[in-house]
């Protein structure tokens, strides 16, 4: 059960970390950090997965709904490049393993007899994620080497922060729709449990995809708008 009284900090282990909110097993996936780290403290986790710390424990708290006090003070003294390195990973945690799988859940949960409704529903699923694909492969191929440029002065590139802020589309508002659906109109003789198990994951992934674009919206954007301005 969560937590909220724990502190997190460097020195406590990383077990105690994930008994505090088990979720933030998904933040370790996210960033590729494995299992299996015995007694080793949250510092030492991260140095050997060459995270830096601060940044993980500032993404934990925020996953876990801890408190930061003036987010946005915080996160300006932290380092840019660990935050761009989240963003990235989070996208090929959704593409290659969140959305794959829910996808092969939702080809379990209707039985030959409903053929028709599972084409409708695996059709939305297949057009939201391939919309899904394209607004995080063009934060991938476009908006992240940018902003790599600009952290390293590499050289200067015919483009500006506020191109992406214009262009990035909501990519949470069809997770709903999808939730919505399948609660109110599927029948009542599909397997529940697999159902639960699936809006349970659609839930938990749109918490996820609320947190990445806070990050990215409220919190990276602007950092790289001051960058911007500091290389005029």
């Amino acid at each position: 059960m969560q937590n909220i009284t724990i502190i997190f900090k460097k020195s406590m282990k990383m077990s105690e970390l994930i008994d505090a909110d088990y979720r933030l097993l998904l933040l370790l996936n996210r960033l590729n950090i494995s299992l299996g780290f015995g007694e080793k403290s949250v510092d030492a986790v991260c140095k050997e997965n060459g995270f830096d710390t601060d940044c993980f424990l500032f993404l934990a708290s925020y996953q876990s709904n801890k408190s930061i006090i003036n987010i946005e003070e915080a996160f300006g003294a932290l380092p840019l490049e660990p935050f761009l390195r989240y963003l990235k990973s989070s996208h090929s945690y959704f593409l290659e393993k969140r959305l794959p799988n829910i996808r092969r859940k939702l080809e379990l949960v209707f039985d030959t007899s409903e053929k028709g409704l599972k084409d409708v529903v695996l059709n939305f699923f297949d057009n939201y994620t391939k919309e899904v694909e394209e607004h995080m492969l063009y934060e991938d191929e476009v908006v992240f080497p940018y902003v790599y440029s600009l952290i390293n002065d590499s050289g200067e590139k015919k483009y500006s922060i506020n191109i992406f802020e214009q262009r990035h589309n909501d990519i949470e508002g069809k997770m709903n729709d999808l939730k919505q659906i399948l609660m109110k109109y599927l029948p009542g003789t599909i397997d529940q449990m697999l159902m639960v198990n699936i809006l349970t994951e659609l839930y938990m992934s749109e918490e996820e995809l609320e947190a990445h674009t806070f990050i990215e919206d409220s919190l990276v954007i602007p950092r790289v708008k001051e960058i911007e301005k500091g290389k005029i």
